[in-house]
């Protein structure tokens, strides 16, 4: 008989996870940590315990020098707290001790200054699930890739399978499943990470009519994703956000589902998949950006997939998008969801490579569009290096080898009439 989910996590969180610190600690505490939203000069830090209220020592080292050190208490398991104060383009070491005993290290850099032409590397993925029958080395390659910064963007964790999660214990029972999963703790130790949901983090291909058909699971669903994904102060409830990674780079991520309308709704100017604040903060950024290359990362790719879960059901407001970047040097489209890598040519020229899954199921594509440029039905992730004027998209294989590559000028990105 296969272990309940409950039983796996109890196997981890009670073995392995116990003892995931460093040669030498005591390892007797049990943490589930992260290191997340690395800009300029802080980060965000979030840790869950099962020792409610413990005491919790946060220190931040450079060079083999301690710069931070935060005291938190835990607010029931969980805690959280922005490191301000910190240098750009810096590695730090970030390590968490419950009761002098350390729980974990990690690995985070912070990002470039807005002038700093330094070369930069960005990963990114989406689909992941700890269930065995989806295992594969694609973790460890990205690990290995050594990316300044780690993205998911969705599907982090699946919520809705074996049986589905209602409640607020229920969805952090699947999100410390994933984070105590042992190839996902090892990205989370590399990199820093910037994530945004899809889907599956509350049910199957949800929209506004099933959020508001279910407003005690919606509530919870959303609830927990904030305390493992916890935003700065000043964010409040807005979950899309921009940030700068040195000069060549600036990165939009967007929520393609809070805002979102009834995916069978319609497809005309009322239809959004953003909502109007969201479009306009997009347009409005996108087309302002000094850096060389804009990145917009998209839970839901912009056309060529199965269903109606995605751009290809939100035409009118995705054309429009589309038209109003005519022009904007630079713009490169990164989308998840489908479960098979792609590169896209769209209207303008506009390009987009679809990326994942890291750990899950693959999709079945159908047909042969002409703006479909390469298809593969395997474990990916993605990977951006950027160097000047020029930027390099490779497509990540679980055996840790590039099965796809393009480089790209920003004229070779700029959407043209």
């Amino acid at each position: 008989m296969q272990p309940t989910r409950r039983e796996l996590f109890q196997l981890v969180t009670g073995g392995a996870l116990a003892f995931a610190a460093g040669c030498g600690d005591n390892r007797t505490a049990t943490a589930l940590t992260a290191v997340l939203d690395p800009d300029e000069r802080s980060v965000m830090v979030a840790i869950w315990s099962p020792l409610s209220g413990a005491q919790v020592t946060v220190s931040v080292g450079a060079g083999g020098e301690r710069v931070a050190e935060v005291e938190l208490t835990l607010d029931g398991e969980l805690g959280r707290h922005e490191v301000a104060g910190l240098a750009p383009d810096t590695a730090y070491e970030v390590a968490f001790a419950i009761g002098g005993t350390r729980v974990a290290t990690h690995r985070v850099r912070t990002a470039p200054s807005a002038d700093d032409p330094r070369p930069v590397r960005v990963a990114i993925g989406a689909d992941c699930d700890p269930n065995p029958a989806f295992a594969s080395g694609l973790c460890d390659a990205v690990v290995a890739a050594a990316p300044d910064l780690a993205i998911t963007i969705g599907d982090f964790p699946y919520t809705d399978n074996g049986p589905p999660a209602q409640t607020v214990a229920e969805y952090r029972e699947r999100h410390l499943e994933l984070r105590g999963h042992p190839p996902v703790r090892a990205v989370l130790e590399a990199a820093g990470l910037y994530a945004i949901y899809d889907d599956h983090e509350f049910r199957n291909d949800w929209d506004a009519a099933l959020a508001a058909a279910e407003p005690a699971r919606y509530a919870a669903a959303l609830q927990v994703w904030d305390e493992f994904f916890p935003l700065r102060a000043q964010d409040g409830p807005i979950r899309y956000r921009r940030w700068r990674w040195g000069a060549h780079l600036e990165c939009f991520l967007l929520d393609c589902r809070r805002f979102r309308s009834a995916n069978a709704a319609p497809d005309d100017a009322a239809k959004t998949m953003l909502g109007a604040q969201q479009r306009g903060w997009l347009i409005d950024r996108l087309t302002a950006s000094t850096a060389t290359f804009k990145l917009v990362l998209t839970s839901v790719p912009l056309d060529f997939g199965n269903g109606n879960d995605h751009w290809a059901a939100y035409t009118t407001e995705r054309d429009a998008i589309f038209a109003a970047l005519v022009g904007t040097p630079g713009v490169v489209f990164v989308s998840g969801d489908q479960h098979w890598f792609a590169a896209h040519r769209h209207a303008f020229g506009i390009r987009e490579f679809q990326i994942g899954p890291l750990a899950r199921g693959f999709g079945k594509p159908v047909g042969n569009p002409p703006g479909v440029l390469f298809r593969a039905v395997r474990y990916n992730a993605g990977l951006i290096d950027v160097d000047g004027d020029r930027l390099t998209f490779t497509a990540l294989g679980d055996d840790g080898a590039a099965f796809y590559r393009e480089e790209l000028t920003a004229a070779d990105l700029t959407p043209t009439a």
